[in-house]
């Protein structure tokens, strides 16, 4: 009973607040310290990032620069000794960084690996698969996987390679249709893929799970904005972040999907010039996009991206027209919401009082939903139902032993 009176205390001392989110925020860092240039590759090692090669439309460039993310300083690194070349694949396995595949201007399939310790590259087993570039590429832990490019034509075949023994494996194909410039990530231990050409129709806007553990892909929800090539993706937690790119004309949007809810919601648009062949990364809690080309000039600007923040407002706030109750209110079990006004192909978000997203349910028409407690713990929520991503009603829910 003392726990019930607690959370009672709590929900009625923010009885006048809500919370919402920002769309995220995009910083302008400094420049790129090599020349402007699309199609580079970039990683990252603990706080650092590292970016080198791609093309400047006179030069297949070599070069290799660190950037620190604590000081914003670019520091020119050890040359790939290997050709220069665009439309490389990278990841980073612990202190080691891994640039393979490309252009030159001819498909190479040569793998290097460079050392954060020494500065120095050395020279792996080559990629397993036939020479290709704008494949993608990502670690989950000590393996690496490549997978899809262009090479002699579209490829769909994925490969993992082990660190250990230097090493290459085919895997199942990637499941979708054989492609390149598409975008992917990994999130734990399961890598994604989406995006990109294939031949087919123009520009291509699936995406697709893999799952390490037992080798099979899994469509899921397809990519909302307007399909493309030459797209950015990377992960922060249990998100994952696609954006820039190129359709009929050079993109700048951005948009997250959610492990959790395979859902995807359109975020602020990149601060700098639309552009395709940019580089992505992530570092801990923010993102990175860089460089690229807006198929006129080539771009050496670095833009840093912070997520979604937690904000306070007053219920005030809110559009007026719509509000929402819930009931039972504590609840132990089931509990249903209800709408003064129906709602048409609405959605769902519960927050726990963190401001974690920890449930969202789309596709809510009518004018009340009942929900089954399910995995909720005992706790305090905050219900938002929200149409086309604005927040337009909101309440609080009681979970009870």
């Amino acid at each position: 009973m003392k726990n019930i009176f607690t959370l009672l205390f709590i929900a009625c001392f923010m009885l006048s607040v809500i919370f919402s989110f920002s769309q995220g925020t995009w910083t302008q860092k400094t420049n790129y310290g090599g020349a402007a240039r699309y199609g580079a590759a970039g990683f990252t090692i603990g706080t650092k990032a590292y970016v080198g090669m791609g093309y400047s439309g006179a030069a297949y460039f070599q070069d290799f620069w660190e950037w620190d993310q604590t000081t914003d300083i670019w520091t020119q690194k050890a040359s790939l000794p290997g050709v220069g070349r665009f439309g490389a694949v990278c990841f980073s396995i612990g202190t080691k960084g891994y640039i393979g595949t490309g252009y030159t201007p001819s498909y190479v399939q040569d793998f290097w690996e460079w050392d954060q310790a020494t500065d120095t590259w050395t020279q792996k087993a080559n990629f397993g698969g036939t020479g290709r570039y704008m494949a993608v590429g990502f670690s989950i832990g000590t393996k690496g996987y490549v997978g899809t490019g262009a090479g002699s034509g579209f490829t769909n075949d994925f490969w993992e390679w082990n660190q250990a023994s230097d090493t290459w494996a085919p895997k199942a194909n990637f499941a979708g249709t054989a492609r390149s410039g598409a975008a992917g990530f990994s999130i734990g231990t399961k890598g994604y893929i989406g995006t990109g050409l294939d031949g087919i129709g123009p520009y291509t806007q699936d995406f697709w799970e893999w799952d390490q553990a037992t080798d099979t892909w899994t469509q899921k929800a397809g990519f909302p904005g307007v399909a493309r090539l030459y797209a950015r993706g990377f992960s922060i937690g249990n998100k994952g972040y696609i954006g820039t790119g190129f359709s009929s004309a050079p993109l700048q949007d951005f948009w997250a999907w959610d492990q959790a809810t395979d859902a995807w919601t359109q975020k602020a648009n990149l601060t700098g010039s639309a552009r395709h062949l940019a580089i992505g990364f992530s570092i801990g809690t923010k993102g990175y996009i860089g460089t690229g080309w807006n198929s006129t000039i080539y771009f050496q600007d670095f833009y840093e991206y912070t997520p979604d923040t937690l904000v306070i407002t007053g219920e005030d706030d809110l559009p007026a027209g719509v509000t929402c109750s819930v009931y039972p209110n504590p609840a132990q079990q089931a509990f249903t919401i209800a709408f003064s006004t129906s709602v048409i192909n609405a959605a769902l978000d519960i927050y726990n009082i963190y401001g974690e997203k920890i449930k969202t349910i789309n596709n809510i028409s009518g004018n009340k939903i009942k929900i089954e407690r399910g995995n909720l713990v005992s706790g305090i929520y905050f219900i938002h139902l929200v149409q086309q991503n604005k927040t337009i009603a909101a309440d609080r829910l009681i979970i009870t032993w």
